[in-house]
């Protein structure tokens, strides 16, 4: 099996995956619970911070033991990194690992974007999945899981049917909505129950309501 990594290149896993960890407990204990996830800029500043410290690390350790290697078509000597982590010099990852936070950060800003829109405008068929314990009286506390089918908007309300079927976690859900069984008629009772946009939009920010499907 070839080796993930070469001299001290698992540092660059492990600097990032502490960081992360640890500087969201420490921003959390001195400024409050919540405050690192709730401000987007101390994220991207402690990623930025972490980065100049894995960059300046792998930097320093590859040129102190850089590798002198014989070129087999030239023959001229080469140097090699010495600290690797999956073949790349660690100084590398500290430009790859803030491009896929980026990435992901700009995916979810606008998937966020996209999901409010969704709520403020509703239409009829859009699918919200929510935890239904949180919005019924006497839900089941495991099996609580499911979605809410619109199937009529009037004015800033929405009428609502509720699942036939619950699960104990997310991926049953997103299945549902994934091969569209949840988008059927025969998946929802009858009961019809209403709501306000502000009350959907409520349930958004507090993690009741964590998708919107929409054909």
């Amino acid at each position: 099996m070839l080796p993930i990594w070469k001299g001290f290149g698992w540092l660059a896993p492990v600097i990032f995956l502490a960081a992360f960890v640890d500087v969201q407990l420490l921003v959390d204990w001195a400024m409050g619970e919540g405050f690192y996830t709730a401000n987007r800029w101390v994220q991207v500043f402690s990623l930025v911070a972490v980065a100049i410290v894995v960059a300046g690390l792998g930097l320093w350790m590859n040129l102190r033991d850089k590798l002198w290697q014989v070129d087999r078509k030239t023959g001229k000597k080469v140097t090699a990194p010495a600290h690797t982590f999956l073949y790349l010099p660690v100084e590398v990852w500290a430009v790859i690992v803030p491009c896929i936070f980026l990435g992901y950060d700009y995916f979810q800003q606008e998937l966020e974007a996209q999901t409010l829109a969704y709520l403020e405008t509703p239409k009829v068929n859009d699918v919200y999945a929510v935890d239904l314990s949180k919005i019924f009286e006497n839900e089941d506390p495991i099996y609580k899981y499911g979605t809410l089918k619109v199937v009529a908007v009037v004015e800033n309300q929405v009428e609502v049917r509720s699942s036939t079927h619950a699960y104990d976690g997310k991926r049953g859900v997103r299945k549902d909505l994934k091969n569209d069984s949840a988008t059927q008629p025969d998946y929802y009772n009858s009961q019809i129950t209403l709501m306000t946009i502000r009350e959907l939009l409520g349930y958004y920010k507090n993690d009741v309501i964590y998708a919107v499907h929409r054909d």
